[in-house]
């Protein structure tokens, strides 16, 4: 348990493991967040709640339920309102060990997984290693560090870093290089410190986004690298950490700009200290 799937050949490929019946019992869909990435793990579960053979059917009584949201067997678990409780956990474990009532498995949909406490998230451990029958676990989360080792090791990790679209059509991937990584790879300390002026007007949310989704890019990076020797590996791991203090400090409400230029300092200090050593 606890297999890594760089993309588990897009959504086509997921659809055809879990309409097949082979789906394992607990998924945590990895990258940033997105309405089409939960359209997506949203589809998925239809799949596991449809009762026709060509699944989804979208015509079932049960699919018509999920798709009008009141379908008995399907659970949204979202943070309430910042993290995901003891409380709502200890429902889940209680509700799990029920028979579905009209479907022939049960879901539990996570929208924001690394939002859970480390409370709850213990709490969740036996029920997670050993699920009832028919009982499925899908989650989202923008990052896997933000998540309890001992369950990130109970679950099939798949990274959704393509749109649905993109992926279904066999469309390479572009490459990408985040505008910040290429002022690091320039030596341009003074652009990045810019960066962190322009960004201080924006909304708050806007930056939690932003992070999150620098997070998510430089843990790919982390990804390709691990386990090849590869001398990057120990500069994306340090990016990692660098922006997991950017968004701990944004929860506790420090100054964007303070938060944002030591950030930025972080990161460059980081690649300087690579180039003295190389």
């Amino acid at each position: 348990m606890g297999e890594k799937t760089a993309g588990a050949g897009g959504p086509a490929a997921l659809t055809r493991v879990f309409a097949g019946g082979k789906a394992s019992h607990a998924y945590l869909f990895l990258g940033p967040a997105s309405e089409k990435k939960e359209e997506t793990v949203r589809r998925l579960a239809q799949i596991l709640l449809c009762t026709e053979k060509n699944k989804p059917c979208a015509t079932c009584r049960s699919c018509r339920l999920f798709l009008q949201g009141s379908h008995p067997d399907f659970h949204l678990i979202a943070p309430g309102p910042d993290k995901i409780k003891l409380e709502q956990i200890r429902e889940v474990c209680r509700t799990a060990v029920y028979h579905p009532y009209l479907a022939e498995n049960k879901v539990f949909f996570f929208t924001a997984f690394e939002r859970m406490t480390e409370v709850a998230a213990n709490a969740f451990l036996k029920t997670l290693e050993e699920p009832p029958p028919a009982v499925y676990f899908l989650a989202l989360a923008e990052n896997e560090e933000m998540v309890l080792p001992t369950v990130l090791s109970r679950m099939q990790r798949v990274y959704l870093g393509r749109d649905p679209e993109t992926v279904a059509t066999g469309e390479p991937a572009a490459e990408t290089v985040l505008p910040e990584e290429e002022l690091l790879a320039a030596g341009d300390l003074y652009s990045l410190l810019r960066l962190a002026e322009a960004k201080e007007k924006q909304e708050r949310a806007a930056v939690e986004e932003y992070l999150a989704a620098m997070a998510a890019y430089f843990h790919r990076r982390l990804r390709e690298r691990a386990g090849a020797g590869d001398p990057g590996e120990e500069r994306y791991f340090r990016f990692l950490q660098a922006v997991g203090r950017a968004r701990e400090n944004l929860a506790a409400n420090v100054n964007l700009r303070l938060l944002l230029e030591d950030l930025y300092l972080s990161l460059y200090e980081t690649v300087a200290m690579e180039r003295t050593n190389n």
